[in-house]
C-alpha cells in the first residue's frame, strides 16, 4: 500500500480563498507511490466559499498530473458541503475509463462544482446549455459570461493534453450567485508573454494587470483568440452588478485594486489562474451592454478610473536599483496617470531604493501636478526609506494643483 501523508486545510472565515490557496504547500517526497491525505475543516463562524472548495480540489488535481504524488483523497467529513463528495480518490476520477471530458460532476439545487479533464469543445458545448437551463432565476445570458471565462482556459493556460484540467465551481447563496474557474496553468504573465500584440506583452511584467480588465487590452491572434476580453466584459458586469471579480495569478505578492469592484492578486502558491466572484440575483445583469462597452469603451465613466493602486513589489524585486527596473516602473505610472487622478504607490515588500529611482519619483511628481500621488510607506521600512518617501509626499502635497481649482480658475479669467 502507498505511503500516506496529511495536509491539514483549514477554511477561515476572513478571506477565505486567499488563504486557503496560501496552505496548499507541500513539500512532495522524492517517493511518487505516495498518497496525501487532505483533510479539511472550517473554522468557527466561517462561511464556506466554492472558490475554496474549487481551489483544493484544483490542487490536488495538478498534484497527481505533474506525478508530485500518485494520488491524493479528499475528506470533507469536517465541512457541510453543498452535495455529496464521492468516496473517490482524486486519480480514480481523472483517469475513469469513460469517454467524457467531465472527470467529476456534483451537482445540487444550489451548486455544481465541475472537474474538466480533456480539452473537448464539444462536450463543453454540452456543459454550457446545461448551465442555462439549471435554475429558473439563473440571471439570462449568464452562461455567456461563464463562457468567456472558462474558454480563456483552452486558449490561454498553456495545457499541454496530458495535464489539462480545470475546475469550475458555481453556488447560489442569500441572493447571490458566486462563481469561480481555477486552472494550474502558467499563469497571466505566463499567457501575456506569449502574446501578438506589444501594448499586452508589456502588461505581462507590469504594475497594470488590472488592464486586463480594460476595454481594448487584448491580444489577438487566429489560434489564441483574443486574451483580456472575458475578464473585461467580467468585470464591467461585476461594476454594472455590484458584485465583485477578485483574479489570482501568482508568481509573487502582490494586490492590485482601483475604485471598480475588480481586483487582481498575486499568491506565490498559485501559479495558474483562479477568477472568482459574485453576482447579485436581485440587481441589473445585461450582458449585451458590457459586450457594447468593450467595443465602444467611450461610454464607460471617468470615475472608473480615479484610483490607481500600485503595489511596486509587483516586479519581482525588493530593491528598486537598475536603470533599467526605473524606467519600467515610471512608464506604468505614465499610463496609470492618464486614465487616473490619484495614484497610490504602495511600497510594502520593497526594502530600498536607489537615488536614481528616487530622482525618476522627483521628476514623476513634478510633471503630474494633476495627479495626486500617495506614497504608502511599509511599517517595517528603516529609516532611509522612510525618510526618502517621506521627502516624495511632501514633495507630491506641495506639488500638486487640483484640477477642478485650476479650471475655475482658468475660467474666471
Amino acid at each position: 500500500m502507498a505511503p500516506t501523508n496529511t495536509l491539514e486545510i483549514q477554511l477561515k472565515a476572513a478571506n477565505q480563498v486567499v488563504e486557503a490557496v496560501k496552505q496548499l504547500q507541500y513539500n512532495v517526497s522524492s517517493k511518487v507511490e505516495e498518497t496525501l491525505n487532505f483533510s479539511i475543516s472550517l473554522a468557527p463562524k466561517a462561511k464556506l466559499e466554492i472558490a475554496a472548495v474549487s481551489s483544493i480540489i484544483q490542487y490536488a488535481c495538478y498534484l497527481v498530473q505533474s506525478e508530485k504524488v500518485h494520488d491524493v483523497r479528499l475528506d470533507f467529513s469536517q465541512v457541510k458541503l453543498p452535495f455529496t463528495f464521492p468516496n473517490k480518490s482524486i486519480r480514480e476520477h481523472l483517469f475513469a475509463n469513460h469517454d467524457s471530458s467531465v472527470a467529476l460532476e456534483l451537482e445540487s439545487t444550489d451548486c455544481r462544482l465541475t472537474v474538466f479533464r480533456r480539452n473537448d469543445h464539444n462536450d463543453r458545448d454540452i456543459w454550457y446549455e446545461n448551465i442555462k437551463n439549471w435554475r429558473d432565476d439563473l440571471p439570462s445570458k449568464f452562461h455567456l459570461m461563464l463562457n468567456e471565462l472558462v474558454e480563456n482556459v483552452p486558449a490561454h493556460a498553456q495545457l499541454p493534453e496530458d495535464k489539462f484540467c480545470f475546475t469550475v465551481g458555481l453556488l447560489f447563496s442569500t441572493k447571490k450567485l458566486y462563481y469561480c474557474v481555477a486552472d494550474s496553468g502558467v499563469g497571466l504573465r505566463g499567457s501575456l508573454q506569449e502574446a501578438i500584440v506589444t501594448d499586452v506583452k508589456d502588461v505581462a511584467s507590469s504594475a497594470c494587470a488590472l488592464h486586463l480588465t480594460r476595454p481594448q487590452v487584448t491580444s489577438k491572434g487566429i489560434e489564441r483568440g483574443h486574451q483580456g476580453v472575458g475578464l473585461f466584459i467580467t468585470s464591467e458586469l461585476a461594476t454594472m452588478n455590484r458584485g465583485y471579480l477578485e483574479i489570482l495569478s501568482g508568481v509573487q505578492e502582490y494586490e492590485q485594486k482601483d475604485t471598480t469592484v475588480t481586483s487582481v492578486r498575486g499568491v506565490s502558491e498559485w501559479k495558474g489562474t483562479m477568477v472568482h466572484g459574485a453576482i447579485n440575483l436581485d440587481q441589473e445583469f445585461n450582458y449585451r451592454r458590457a459586450m457594447k462597452l468593450f467595443a465602444e469603451p467611450s461610454a464607460i465613466g471617468k470615475d472608473r478610473f480615479l484610483v490607481c493602486q500600485i503595489s511596486l513589489n509587483v516586479y519581482g524585486q525588493r530593491s528598486l536599483r537598475t536603470r533599467e527596473l526605473c524606467e519600467e516602473i515610471t512608464r506604468d505610472l505614465g499610463i496609470a496617470a492618464e486614465r487616473s487622478s490619484k495614484i497610490i504607490l504602495d511600497f510594502r515588500g520593497i526594502e530600498e531604493i536607489s537615488q536614481a529611482f528616487h530622482g525618476f519619483l522627483r521628476r514623476f511628481v513634478t510633471d503630474h501636478k494633476k495627479v495626486r500621488i500617495m506614497f504608502m510607506v511599509p511599517p517595517e521600512a528603516d529609516e532611509e526609506l522612510k525618510e526618502d518617501l517621506e521627502e516624495l509626499q511632501t514633495q507630491s502635497n506641495e506639488n500638486w494643483v487640483d484640477a477642478d481649482d485650476s479650471s475655475d480658475a482658468s475660467s474666471s479669467s
